[in-house]
């Protein structure tokens, strides 16, 4: 054992010691490191510290109910198009085509775009409304937003009505309701009057912006007003009445079908009509101010119900079934027609009970 510590006392003189500087700088940075375990040490203990006061003051405070996040809603926003990239765009789809009543070359149109085309165009998109005349006039306007589980607004992508000579109404809400027309530089948004109005006998209606009730739309104020006509359940009212007819409509379709016309003082009279197993559809748009409406007899025959003195008497005449061309309109909401000489078509040989006696309302 002494020969070998002898030998190692030899060999550790014999091996160069290194330089002074290196011998500094591994000292401090091992100083370094005692002193950085010691910071952390120190952070450590205080931080666990902290930690048992607060979980002791969370036992002594009552407990607060946590709160679930807010699921996110139904993204139903479509790319942010401008109404010129929607008409523009090589794969928009036409899906609305009016022509003017007074000048052929005058034509509204309704584009929609989507952002993944189908050959269906079945999709969440956006349309645009696109006004254009014979004299170069041009005025296109973004539409709704369409095919969404859930609307801008109950009314869907709305419903268009021409209301003047090239002048066409917008019943939608949000956007609208507006007037549309060529020769303006934008749509003009309608003044929804507060309160419905009393009808008067030959007033003209015209569908609210929330297409379920009637309206009086004042073109050249801009208003449109609520008409307040009797609250009878399941309700179709004949839309639009011309001007200097009464309204009236078909209620209660597959249960008890019955007649709500306005009579010649403005009051309302309902008249019940007969039930299944006849099927019972309005004919609107009668030039007299007629109140008529369809009913099947068999699977083949259908016959016309008339009256001219708002339900006191009534004519029965023989009618093609009114899907037969020229009996059914499709735009711009789906109606079956009264013919214009439907005075001409042969009586009913065997007619059906006619409509009862009227009631007051």
């Amino acid at each position: 054992m002494s020969d070998l510590r002898s030998f190692a006392r030899e060999t550790e003189r014999s091996i160069d010691q290194p330089p002074f500087e290196v011998m500094i700088a591994t000292q401090r940075r091992a100083r370094r490191r005692r002193a950085a375990v010691a910071v952390a040490a120190a952070v450590a203990a205080v931080l666990a510290l902290t930690l048992a006061v607060a979980g002791l003051n969370q036992l002594r405070r009552p407990q607060i109910p946590s709160v679930p996040a807010p699921r996110p809603t139904l993204d139903l926003r479509v790319p942010n198009w401008t109404a010129d990239q929607i008409v523009g765009f090589p794969a928009a789809s036409i899906v609305k085509q009016f022509q003017a009543r007074t000048d052929s070359r005058t034509m509204l149109t309704v584009w929609k775009r989507c952002p993944t085309p189908t050959h269906d165009n079945d999709c969440l998109g956006r349309e645009a409304i696109a006004v254009m005349d014979g004299s170069g006039h041009r005025l296109v306007t973004l539409g709704a937003v369409t095919d969404a589980p859930a609307q801008p607004s109950g009314a869907g992508d709305g419903l268009l009505r021409e209301v003047g000579n090239g002048l066409w109404y917008w019943a939608h809400e949000n956007p609208g309701p507006y007037l549309l027309s060529a020769t303006m530089s934008r749509p003009v948004l309608l003044t929804v009057v507060n309160g419905p109005a009393t009808p008067n006998y030959g007033v003209s209606s015209i569908e609210c912006a929330d297409q379920v009730s009637l309206c009086s739309l004042n073109v050249a104020a801009g208003t449109l007003q609520r008409l307040a006509v009797p609250n009878v359940p399941d309700t179709r009212w004949a839309t639009p009445t011309a001007q200097g007819c009464g309204l009236w409509g078909l209620a209660g379709v597959g249960t008890r079908p019955r007649l709500v016309i306005q009579q010649r003082d403005a009051s309302f009279a309902v008249t019940d009509l007969p039930g299944d197993p006849n099927s019972t559809t309005m004919a609107e748009g009668g030039p007299n101010c007629e109140v008529a409406f369809y009913q099947s007899v068999t699977e083949h025959s259908d016959q016309l119900v008339v009256t001219l003195d708002q339900g006191r008497t009534w004519q029965i005449r023989q009618s093609p079934l009114p899907q037969v061309a020229g009996y059914y309109e499709h735009q711009p909401r789906d109606r079956f027609l009264i013919p214009p000489d439907w005075s001409k078509l042969p009586p009913m040989t065997h007619p059906l009970t006619p409509p009862g006696p009227l009631k007051p309302l």
